[in-house]
């Protein structure tokens, strides 16, 4: 079997299965027309629509294991009108109460409000986690479907199409080049080595902005070894030195951008920067593992070349663990 075929066949395998996201979505579904019923009935705010956010809708998911937990994640949006901003403070716990009255037999832990959503843990059967993220909607923005994330911390700037957007029109570019390497599968990848990292590792979005800059840079190949290569070359040339921001939805020229040790910009709000806690322990500890997984991926070229299949593989699997080798066998 060649690495070739092992990549198609591991990239097709870390993906959710059909079956996975068909009772995510059944499960979702009942959640959200319940929740839709519920703020109905309770008259204090109006729940405009219900949007998915997140991997799934961007197409970006990974498939449960014991490093990757599948997530769902979910845009309810309210309208601010008629309401005071501190009834609006209040919408994640009013989301958090009509969850729970959803749900009366889950347990306290099992509903739990976090900075800027309502998590949901169902812990039978495909073992999901439900994201729902409470917006208050502005269209004042000029973005669509703009809005205000309600947090405790201060109101975030967000649009769930906008972030989804970032991702779709990447993926349009790539297909220009022939071949299986698409934006949204090398983020999947990236995301796959990330989660990897232990107390390294970083959440999605980081991945969809790492893996921007370098498809803007360098795009993708029409086969994964090389496309995966650049990412991490990139990576290590760049060093998170110089800040990661784009210009989809603002003028980046115009952004102020904060004083922290590294600067990697939402790409939907110009005041949130995804790696404000980062120190410079986190820089170096970060590009350690990148160097790593980039050398890993040089020994596989040089074993490729040599045509030695078997050493190849070994070189992947310290990329992307055992499961490079175990996921991509033939069935």
């Amino acid at each position: 079997m060649t690495i070739k075929e092992r990549f198609d066949r591991f990239a097709s395998q870390i993906r959710p299965t059909n079956e996975h996201i068909k009772e995510a979505n059944r499960q979702t579904d009942y959640m959200v027309e319940q929740l839709k019923n519920r703020v109905s009935a309770d008259d204090r705010f109006t729940l405009e629509k219900v949007l998915k956010a997140g991997s799934n809708a961007k197409f970006t998911s990974l498939r449960r294991t014991e490093d990757n937990i599948f997530d769902v994640d979910i845009a309810a949006y309210y309208s601010g009108e008629d309401a005071t901003k501190e009834q609006l403070d209040k919408l994640l716990k009013f989301t958090s109460d009509q969850i729970r009255n959803i749900y009366p037999a889950k347990q306290d832990e099992d509903i739990k409000p976090l900075k800027s959503a309502v998590r949901v843990k169902f812990r039978s059967g495909i073992k999901l986690n439900v994201d729902v993220a409470p917006i208050i909607r502005d269209d004042s923005l000029g973005l669509p479907n703009g809005g205000w994330i309600p947090r405790k911390d201060g109101w975030r700037l967000t649009s769930v199409t906008c972030h989804n957007d970032f991702i779709s029109q990447r993926i349009a570019l790539s297909k220009q080049i022939s071949g299986p390497v698409k934006f949204n599968r090398l983020v999947r990848m990236v995301k796959w080595w990330n989660n990897q990292q232990g107390d390294l590792t970083q959440p999605s979005i980081f991945c969809d902005l790492v893996t921007a800059a370098a498809f803007e840079e360098y795009g993708v190949t029409d086969e994964w070894q090389t496309s995966l290569r650049q990412v991490f070359s990139f990576l290590r040339k760049h060093q998170f030195l110089e800040p990661i921001i784009f210009d989809d939805f603002y003028n980046a020229n115009r952004v102020v951008l904060p004083a922290d040790q590294v600067v990697i910009m939402d790409s939907v709000n110009p005041n949130n920067n995804i790696a404000k806690t980062w120190t410079e322990k986190t820089r170096l500890s970060y590009l350690e593992r990148v160097q790593e997984a980039y050398d890993a991926m040089m020994d596989a070229k040089s074993c490729e070349f040599d045509g030695d299949e078997d050493a190849a593989v070994d070189a992947w699997c310290q990329v992307f663990g055992d499961e490079f080798r175990t996921l991509s066998e033939p069935i």
